[in-house]
C-alpha cells in the first residue's frame, strides 16, 4: 500500500512541476522584413528596417538586429506600429559589435499580436566600404541584418539621385546584371527607385545586394578612391578665328547701330528745323558723340552677355536704350501775326496728308513698315541661334529693344502741329455728321495769314438754317496742349454772338455759368465750351444742342397751312345736367377765375 501511494503523489508532484513550467512560456517569431536604402550625393546613406513580428505569447521585452553596420549612428527613437491600430514606442541601443537592440517601453503592450518595428540609422558608405570603383561605374554592397527566423517575400528598395544609367542589381563576384533578380525600377526627374525582392529568407541568413550606380548619380562625392583627379592636359590652342570672327561681328554691330542713331538724329533735326523748334536727347551730347556712345554700349552689351557675363551685358544695353533716345522738342508758344478767315471746299480742307513720311518714323506708314520688317528679322535670327544656346533667343528678344528708341521716339506727332493738317483728320468726321443734319449749315473755316498761301488753323464753321438775330457763329476746333510725351488735342466749341443781342441774351439764359470773352469785333462776345469726353460723338452733340438753342424759332414755324372751311370749331353735344345727391356732401366752391384767365379764355 506504501509504495502505490509513494508513487502516486510523486507523479502527482511532477504534473504540478510541469504546470509551473508551463505558465512561463513565450513564443515569438520574425515574420517580415522591407528595407529602405537611400543615398543622398554626398555618399550618405540612410536606412529604414521596418521589422515585423508576430507574438504567440508573450510579453515581448526585446529583439536583437545583428549585422548593423558598425560606424552607423542609429536613431534612438523607435516607432512600433501594433495590428489593432496602435502606435507604440522602443528605444534602440547599441551593442557590443553590429548588434542593435531594441527594447520595448511597456512589455505588457506586447503580450500577443504582429507588432511592427521600424528602425532607422545613418553611415558613411565610401568610409564603410560599401561604395566601391567598378570600372567606369559604382557599385553598391549592401547586406541587411541577420533574420532571426526564416520569412518570406524580403523586400529591399534603393533610392538615388536620377542620372543617365539606370541603378542595376549585378553579381557581385563577376560583376555581370542578375537575370534572375526580381526587380522593379522607377524613373522619376530628381530619383532612380529600384525595389528588389528576395522570395524566401532562411533563418540566421542577411539579405546581400549588390547594386551598379552612375558615378553621376552621387556628384558631390570627390574621393579620390572612387573618382580619380584626371591627369593635366595641355591647354588647347585657342580658336583665334572664332575669336577674331566674333570682334568683327561685334565691330559690325557697333557701326550699324551707331549709323542708325545717327540717321534717326539727323532726320529728325530736319522735321524740328521746319517746324521751328530744337530737338532734345536724354543725354546732352552731340548727335556724333551720342550715336558713338550707343553703338560702343550696344556692341559691348552683347559681347558680355556672349560672355555669360549676363547682369552688366543687360547694364550696357539699357544703357544703349537711353543714349539712343530723343526728348520732344519743347512748346513754344509764338504770337501769331493778322490773317483772315475764309471758308474753304471739303475736298480742299480735308485733304488727307501724306503719311508716308521717314522710315525710321513709327508714327508713319512708312516707318510702320520698317518696324514691321525689324521684329520678323529678330524672330529670324532667335530662331536660328536656338540651336547654339538655349538661352541665345530670350537674349535676342531682350536686346531688340534697342530698336524701342529708334521707332517710337522723335516721331513727327511729338513736334508741334502743323497748321491745319493737324486738325483735318479729326474734324472730317464731325463735318460729315453735322452736314447730314437738315437743319444745320456747316463749312470748313480756315485762318490765313496776311500775304500767305497755308491756313494755320481749321474750324468748322456751324449756323442754323434760321438765324436768330445776333448770331456770328458756332465754331468747332481742336485745341492743342503740350504733354510730357508730345503735343495733345482737346476739340472745343466756340459761340461768337453780338453784344446786348437776342442770341447773347439766350446764350446767358441756357449758360449762365459759362463766361463771356471778347470776339474778334468791339460788339462781338465768345463763349468757349468743351464737350464732357474729348470724341466726336460728344462734340457733335454739343454742337448740335447750341444750334438748336441758338434757332429763331418764330421764323423757323414749319407748320402747314389750314386748307379746309374758314370755321375750325367742331360742334359738340351739351352735357346732361348733373342731379345733386341729397345725402352726398357738398361739392368745394370753385375758385374765382383772374382777370387773365377771363380774357384768356374769352379769346
Amino acid at each position: 500500500m506504501y509504495p502505490r501511494r509513494a508513487i502516486a503523489l510523486a507523479v502527482a508532484l511532477c504534473a504540478l512541476a510541469a504546470t509551473a513550467r508551463a505558465s512561463a512560456w513565450q513564443e515569438a517569431h520574425q515574420t517580415g522584413g522591407d528595407v529602405e536604402v537611400h543615398a543622398d550625393p554626398t555618399g550618405i546613406v540612410s536606412v529604414r528596417d521596418v521589422i515585423r513580428w508576430h507574438v504567440v505569447r508573450g510579453p515581448l521585452h526585446w529583439i536583437d538586429l545583428a549585422n548593423v553596420e558598425a560606424t552607423a549612428v542609429v536613431d534612438p527613437s523607435v516607432t512600433v506600429a501594433a495590428e489593432d491600430g496602435r502606435t507604440l514606442s522602443a528605444r534602440a541601443v547599441r551593442r557590443e559589435g553590429n548588434v542593435v537592440r531594441v527594447e520595448v517601453d511597456d512589455a505588457r503592450s506586447f503580450a500577443r499580436g504582429t507588432f511592427a518595428f521600424d528602425v532607422r540609422w545613418r553611415f558613411d558608405a565610401l568610409k564603410s566600404g560599401a561604395i566601391v570603383r567598378d570600372g567606369a561605374a559604382w557599385r553598391l554592397a549592401w547586406s541587411s541584418p541577420l533574420a532571426t527566423d526564416g520569412f518570406e517575400m524580403a523586400r529591399t528598395t534603393f533610392d538615388v539621385p536620377a542620372a543617365r544609367d539606370a541603378p542595376l542589381a549585378i553579381f557581385a563576384d563577376t560583376g555581370a546584371v542578375d537575370p534572375g533578380a526580381l526587380s522593379t525600377l522607377h524613373r522619376e526627374p530628381a530619383t532612380d527607385v529600384l525595389e528588389l525582392v528576395r522570395p524566401h529568407v532562411a533563418r540566421g541568413e542577411s539579405v546581400a545586394w549588390t547594386v551598379r550606380l552612375d558615378p553621376n548619380a552621387l556628384a558631390a562625392v570627390v574621393d579620390p578612391r572612387v573618382r580619380p583627379v584626371p591627369a593635366p592636359r595641355a591647354a588647347p590652342e585657342p580658336n583665334r578665328v572664332r575669336e577674331a570672327s566674333f570682334a568683327a561681328s561685334l565691330l559690325a554691330l557697333a557701326l550699324a547701330f551707331g549709323i542708325l542713331v545717327a540717321h534717326k538724329a539727323r532726320a529728325f533735326a530736319a522735321l524740328c528745323a521746319g517746324r521751328g523748334v530744337r530737338p532734345r536727347a536724354p543725354v546732352p551730347l552731340s548727335d556724333g558723340l551720342r550715336a558713338t556712345a550707343a553703338g560702343v554700349a550696344f556692341a559691348g552689351g552683347v559681347g558680355l552677355q556672349s560672355s555669360g557675363v549676363l547682369a552688366a551685358g543687360t547694364a550696357l544695353v539699357a544703357a544703349a536704350i537711353v543714349v539712343a533716345a530723343l526728348r520732344p522738342p519743347a512748346a513754344q508758344h509764338a504770337a501769331r501775326g493778322p490773317g483772315r478767315w475764309l471758308a474753304l471746299r471739303p475736298d480742299e480742307a480735308f485733304e488727307r496728308p501724306s503719311r508716308t513720311g521717314h522710315w525710321l518714323d513709327g508714327s508713319t506708314r512708312t516707318g510702320c513698315v520698317s518696324a514691321a520688317i525689324a521684329c520678323l528679322a529678330t524672330v529670324g535670327v532667335a530662331f536660328a541661334l536656338r540651336r547654339i544656346d538655349c538661352h541665345a533667343p530670350w537674349l535676342v528678344a531682350l536686346d531688340a529693344a534697342v530698336l524701342v528708341p529708334i521707332f517710337a521716339t522723335g516721331r513727327a506727332c511729338d513736334t508741334a502741329p502743323d497748321g491745319a493738317r493737324g486738325a483735318a483728320p479729326w474734324l472730317a468726321p464731325v463735318y460729315a455728321q453735322l452736314r447730314a443734319m437738315t437743319s444745320v449749315r456747316v463749312a470748313p473755316w480756315a485762318r490765313f495769314l496776311s500775304g500767305g498761301t497755308a491756313a494755320d488753323e481749321l474750324r468748322l464753321l456751324v449756323l442754323p438754317r434760321v438765324v436768330m438775330p445776333g448770331v456770328v457763329g458756332v465754331e468747332v476746333g481742336c485745341a492743342w496742349s503740350t504733354t510730357p510725351v508730345g503735343w495733345a488735342a482737346t476739340p472745343e466749341v466756340l459761340v461768337r454772338v453780338l453784344d446786348g443781342s437776342s442770341a447773347a441774351a439766350k446764350l446767358a439764359l441756357v449758360l449762365p455759368n459759362a463766361r463771356a470773352l471778347p470776339g474778334r469785333r468791339p460788339d462781338e462776345r465768345v463763349v468757349r465750351l468743351r464737350p464732357r469726353a474729348s470724341t466726336r460723338a460728344s462734340t457733335v452733340a454739343l454742337t448740335r444742342w447750341l444750334v438748336e438753342a441758338l434757332t429763331d424759332r418764330r421764323a423757323a414755324s414749319t407748320a402747314p397751312l389750314w386748307q379746309g372751311p374758314v370755321e375750325r370749331r367742331v360742334p359738340q353735344a351739351c352735357p346732361a345736367p348733373r342731379v345733386a345727391d341729397p345725402g352726398a356732401a357738398p361739392s368745394p366752391p370753385r375758385p374765382a377765375r383772374s382777370p387773365a384767365m377771363a380774357a384768356s379764355k374769352a379769346c
